[in-house]
């Protein structure tokens, strides 16, 4: 099909300075202009916004919701001078160094193996990794915690039947990072996995003809091109190690090891009155060293430009042959997915459905429901299944359509400062999940004292949805940059508006990785709870926090099954996804 330029036709596309159609494109021109300030004003307002009442908070006297006050370093001096904080700086610190260290060994080992080597099962290897990325991370953590605690089953069942004991104490820093690792070695696995798959493999044949052995040519090639990976992975792990909250307060606490994340919440929730300056500065402590550990990484990283190494047609990746010790490679790294994930997930299932999980009972003998009778059965725990649905449906799908519109914007307009939308899209995911809370916390205190505004599921949708904005990017973007744009300078020579092309056209095309964005938004906020623990109230309970309250009570039986329930309604989703729009849960 052709198209045939008349002039006629042409016309009222065109804008050509000193022509008699000038004033009535430039009057279409205004209005797409003044949306684009409009989008991009609120996507500051709402994601940046709410961090200047911390920063307010933690230099001011009295809480904002108060009458009165005035400047103060009050807060900072009484933080600084807190050796609760210098040790929970310290256990923190610690806790981050052992899980990045972890993460990066791991998720690079299994992401070599997987995609360069012969290895046996790769395919299921390359499953079994992601397993974390699928659970609620409170599943894994209260798995763990059943099976491999000191007197939990697994560790009491081997102490019985072998004359081997667990070499670990799980209610430890060192027990702690194991937990967190296993949840952050996917991560690692993706970004290591994503540059191992397009790499050139041209290098390597020529350090290969040169002399060196595969493997030598394996360390001394490829893997120095994976310095950009590496750095972001372990940047976005250490982070996430530092602002952990749910494994302190369910493993930590039992030891009384206190890390950041549980120096706030004890200050704020378990504190009375809460000390909400104190909490303050140290959040806005927390997140200047997050935003310091990623400017170093930029620094770093240096120009991505020497990392490149595909130059026209790449050559596909070669296979390096590890002769019979793929068979040990492969039987190791089985057996540490059945200790850290397979065995966890067991626990939870076997807890849920028994009466007493003990070694010394069968669970065959004990089996029961009463379990999810007690859930079902509470008006409050059912609202917090419902509340997190709602919350889930609703705000996962309003944020798929405004990051599709908003990377529009970013990407295919010229609008002045869309290069500011992107960073502003991705940062709230380096923001620490309390902080995002405690954001939003303040901002509604000053919209609305009263604390109306904060009482609705609307205020909690917000910051679950400001906190998961950059999964939909994510998602959304790689398949917005693989539409060209000649389909919309087609549809705008034929006089179609920029809104109309992009939204009739673009994200039509774009509606699969919509709604892969969906999917990944659903799960994310389905399972939220670090920023519920500011804004919960007796009206809005959610489902992670709710299960988190219960595990810090002991209940075991009535957590194992509301952590049976989280799964099943993630993997209910997932598997929706798959199924209708063929959403995978991988990069």
């Amino acid at each position: 099909m052709s198209i045939t330029t008349t002039p006629t036709q042409v016309k009222p596309a065109q804008v050509v300075p000193g022509r008699a159609d000038e004033s009535h494109a430039r009057r279409r021109l205004m209005p797409t202009q003044f949306s684009y300030y409009l989008l991009w004003i609120g996507a500051m307002v709402v994601i940046v916004g709410p961090l200047i009442p911390i920063a307010i908070a933690s230099v001011w006297s009295t809480p904002l919701y108060e009458d009165g006050g005035s400047f103060t370093l009050d807060n900072y001096a009484r933080l600084f001078a807190d050796a609760s904080w210098w040790r929970a700086v310290r256990n923190s610190l610690l806790f981050a160094i052992m899980t990045t260290a972890g993460a990066v060994v791991g998720g690079t080992t299994v992401a070599v193996l997987v995609t360069r080597t012969n290895l046996p099962f790769r395919r299921l290897i390359g499953a079994l990794i992601l397993i974390p990325v699928a659970l609620p991370g409170l599943v894994l953590i209260l798995g763990w915690s059943t099976f491999w605690a000191p007197f939990g089953y697994g560790s009491t069942w081997i102490e019985i039947h072998t004359p081997f004991s667990i070499p670990f104490d799980l209610y430890s820093l060192f027990g702690m990072a194991l937990v967190c690792t296993s949840v952050t070695a996917p991560i690692v696995y993706f970004f290591i996995r994503g540059v191992l798959t397009s790499l050139d493999s041209s290098l390597e044949e020529a350090a290969r003809s040169s002399g060196a052995k595969p493997i030598r040519a394996l360390i001394s090639v490829t893997v120095p091109l994976l310095r950009p990976a590496l750095l972001n992975s372990a940047v976005l792990v250490f982070a996430l190690a530092l602002e952990v909250l749910g494994l302190g307060l369910i493993l930590g606490s039992s030891a009384g090891i206190e890390v950041i994340g549980t120096y706030l919440y004890s200050n704020w929730v378990e504190k009375v009155p809460a000390d909400q300056g104190l909490v303050s500065a140290g959040a806005l402590t927390l997140l200047t060293v997050v935003t310091v550990l990623l400017l170093v990484r930029n620094k770093l990283a240096g120009d991505a430009r020497r990392f490149t190494t595909i130059g026209g047609k790449p050559k596909s990746s070669m296979t390096l042959d590890l002769g019979k010790a793929r068979w040990v490679w492969s039987a190791g790294l089985l057996v540490i997915f059945a200790f850290g994930l397979i065995a966890p997930v067991i626990a939870v299932l076997l807890s849920a459905f028994t009466t007493t999980l003990s070694p010394y009972i069968n669970p065959m003998t004990v089996l029961t429901t009463d379990n999810f009778e007690q859930i079902f059965s509470n008006d409050l725990y059912v609202e917090s299944i419902v509340n997190s649905l709602l919350i889930a449906t609703v705000g996962a799908a309003v944020t798929t359509v405004v990051i599709a519109v908003l990377s529009l914007v970013a990407h295919r307009s010229d609008f002045r400062f869309r290069s500011s939308l992107q960073p502003g899209m991705l940062w709230p995911r380096a923001v620490p999940g309390i902080v995002t809370g405690m954001a939003f916390f303040w901002s509604f205190a000053i919209l609305d004292p009263s604390g109306g505004l904060r009482a609705t599921l609307w205020a909690m949708g917000l910051a679950f949805a400001v906190r998961n904005v950059a999964l939909a990017y994510s998602a959304f973007y790689p398949a917005l940059a693989a539409i060209g744009e000649d389909i919309e300078r087609a549809a705008r020579t034929s006089g179609a508006t920029w809104w109309r092309a992009s939204c009739g056209i673009v994200l039509r095309l774009a509606r699969p990785a919509m709604a892969v964005s969906f999917v990944l938004l659903f799960v994310a906020m389905l399972n939220e709870y670090d920023p519920a623990v500011f804004l919960v109230t007796p009206d809005t309970p959610v489902m992670g926090l709710t299960m988190l309250q219960l595990s810090l009570t002991g209940v075991g039986g009535g957590v194992a099954a509301f952590g049976v329930i989280q799964m099943v309604l993630t993997f209910v989703v997932l598997g929706l996804g798959r199924l209708m729009f063929g959403v995978r849960t991988r990069v």
